[in-house]
């Protein structure tokens, strides 16, 4: 039972068992009125005839009966008049002849006294039509009071439901409403300025700003589920959105279909970075992605990512490798085509597309986004600019990761010093006077206790363009250890360095090699760097700046594997070189083939006739070396003299000596 309901019908009930007690309490009142006034009439009564009837008592005498009759029919509520003596003898009966056949009639008994005596008693019998009379009137009286009142109750009860249950109730309703069903658009009338007016007026307040703060907070948390689900620069999806995709792509698609996972990565974008600062890059960034979205957007069940930098996912579902080749050659030609107008400039980035196709269900995302990265630097090693597509399973993706696997572990044995310097001497011949040696350096990479040969990993360094690196930190190795025992260069003619090709090419290659020897003070005509013929031959001009711009600081240069790529003589003129390393194809076979014996011989004359020094590889035996004194080759380099030992092993030797040797060498 609703409060509204209980609130009236307590109302009504305590109205009325008000308007019952008053009309009770007013009856009886009324009734011991008539009561009272009955008593008095008989007191007065019995004074008028007291006298008569004492005497008609005394004297028995007719008059006194005649003037009590008298006196007593002028009372028309009187029915009956007993006078008895002391002894209760009836002296005299008086009856109004209108009531007597009257049996309900009221007795009152009244002594009579004289003198301090009872001389008898007057009994007076009282009809009930007047009292009846009297009490059908009030009860008449008290039923219209009764109907006024309960019309009064209804009215007040009527008004306080109206202005105060109702109210009350309706504020309760909307209560209820915005507490159980969360509705805050109700709002309650404001007529009234009283408590409940004010309330209803707080509610709508309190509503309202609820409203307005539910509002707020929606929309705070639609821009933080945006601002968790897309990248805040381009406003693509972010890593997180893609990764959960993907992850519900993989658990929930059980039809088998084959979808793909493309990475891409813009090439040269760094170097308009770094020319033209971040803010620019973000532009270019910003506008570019908008022109992918706008692409992606044409496509069915496909979605792209920027996970950060410049690098971008792809999720193309539902797909083959047809169509996804023709969806990511548009996208290639859509950034390459893209112009980005700064300061009069069209600024323009290449793309690298590394792109997976895999059937649901798939094991892992982890092995999807990994496949997916080692695509993207396939196509990236390619040249830029290009796209490479494998399936999950495919073993071209697997000698694929192999390789990528060795490019990491190189970068951390770079940040390791897990690369070691590893010498092998180079001899004098009996016809050099100088008895002192050179040492080529030669790297390794020492993983726990296992020592790597560098044919294990180059060939991968070189197809993925790190060998400058390689270079520049052997620089740094090398010069490191004899910076700590400068000394022992006094016992060398020089530590020879190899260099690969692509170093060459870089602008500022040799101005970063000179800075490394002049931060450690040693001199400059200790080092030897050794380029192979074919890099020569190839970037000749580049080689020769090169070789020019070291050349002037001192430093000494040796053509490696010489003879291999001789199809002409005349870029000997060209580079300023000091050696030239005859290939070890041409020495190990030596004693045994005259034509290789020939050739070498003939290598020895050019070099005499350049006046340049010669370095015989492969030297393993004793019947090798005499022949290649017969030639007259200056230097030997193998095994039979040496095999490669980390450079460590010589310097502590070289320590072990006398004082005054290693001084003086």
């Amino acid at each position: 039972m609703i409060l509204r309901v209980k609130l009236n019908l307590l109302l009504m009930t305590i109205l009325l068992l008000t308007n019952g007690s008053l009309a009770y309490f007013l009856s009886e009142k009324q009734k011991a009125i008539i009561s009272d006034n009955i008593e008095i009439q008989a007191e007065a009564i019995s004074t008028l005839i007291a006298k008569d009837a004492i005497q008609l008592i005394l004297l028995n005498t007719p008059n006194h009966a005649t003037d009590i009759s008298t006196k007593l029919s002028t009372i028309k509520t009187l029915s009956k008049t007993d006078i008895y003596n002391a002894k209760g003898q009836n002296i005299l009966t008086i009856e109004n002849p209108d009531y007597l056949n009257k049996t309900d009639l009221i007795r009152k008994q009244l002594p009579l006294s004289f003198s301090g005596s009872t001389l008898g008693h007057i009994e007076l019998f009282f009809t009930k039509d007047s009292y009846d009379e009297a009490a059908e009137s009030l009860t008449l009286f008290l039923m219209q009071i009764f109907a006024v009142g309960l019309a009064l109750t209804l009215l007040f009860a009527l008004y306080l439901d109206r202005f105060f249950s109702k109210r009350i109730s309706h504020l309760n309703r909307a209560l209820e409403a915005t507490s159980n069903q969360q509705d805050y658009s109700i709002r309650l009338p404001e007529k009234h300025t009283d408590e409940i007016g004010k309330a209803y007026q707080n509610f709508n307040q309190l509503v309202e700003n609820t409203e307005q703060l539910l509002s707020k907070q929606a929309t705070q948390e639609q821009l933080l589920q945006f601002q968790a689900n897309h990248d805040t620069l381009t406003g693509l999806y972010n890593r997180l959105y893609i990764t959960a995709a993907l992850k519900n792509l993989i658990a929930e698609d059980r039809s088998k279909k084959t979808h793909a996972l493309c990475y891409f990565d813009l090439d040269k974008f760094k170097i308009i970075n770094d020319s033209f600062g971040h803010p620019v890059g973000d532009q270019l960034l910003i506008k570019l992605a908008a022109h992918i979205e706008q692409f992606i957007n044409t496509l069915p069940q496909t979605q792209v990512a920027r996970i950060g930098g410049d690098e971008f996912v792809l999720i193309v579902q539902d797909t083959d490798e047809q169509q996804l080749l023709q969806i990511l050659k548009a996208l290639n030609t859509l950034i390459q085509e893209f112009r980005l107008d700064y300061q009069g400039q069209k600024l323009s980035v290449g793309v690298s597309i590394g792109a997976i196709l895999f059937s649901t269900p798939c094991d892992s995302i982890h092995t999807l986004f990994s496949a997916a990265d080692t695509a993207c630097y396939h196509a990236k090693n390619k040249g830029g600019n290009t796209l490479s597509i494998f399936w999950l399973n495919s073993p071209e993706l697997q000698i694929e990761k192999e390789l990528i696997n060795w490019v990491q572990r190189i970068r951390n044995a770079i940040s390791n010093r897990q690369l070691l310097v590893y010498l092998q001497p180079i001899i004098q011949s009996q016809t050099i006077l100088n008895k002192k040696p050179s040492y080529e350096s030669l790297i390794r990479l020492q993983e726990g206790s296992e020592i790597i040969p560098p044919f294990a990993f180059i060939p991968t360094l070189e197809r993925f363009h790190m060998m400058p690196e390689i270079d520049f930190y052997m620089v740094q190795e090398v010069v490191t250890h004899l910076s700590e025992h400068p000394e022992f260069l006094n016992t060398v003619n020089h530590i020879s360095i190899n260099l690969s090709g692509t170093t060459l090419t870089i602008p500022d290659a040799a101005e970063r090699i000179i800075e490394i020897i002049e931060a450690s003070q040693l001199p400059f005509h200790k080092f030897c760097f050794e380029i192979t013929e074919t890099t020569a031959v190839s970037n000749l001009k580049e080689a020769k700046v090169f070789i020019d711009t070291l050349s002037q600081k001192g430093c000494l240069f040796s053509l490696d594997d010489f003879g291999t790529g001789m199809a002409s003589f005349e870029y000997l003129y060209a580079l300023p070189l000091n050696t030239l390393k005859i290939d070890g194809s041409f020495i190990k076979d030596i004693t045994e083939d005259p034509i290789k014996f020939e050739m070498v011989k003939s290598m020895q004359n050019i070099a005499n006739l350049m006046d340049l020094e010669t370095v015989a590889e492969y030297v393993e035996n004793q019947a090798t070396i005499d022949k290649l004194n017969e030639i007259g080759v200056h230097h030997h380099q193998g095994y039979h003299y040496s095999k490669p030992k980390p450079i460590q092993f010589f310097l502590d030797t070289f320590l072990k000596r006398p004082l005054h040797e290693r001084m003086h060498g």
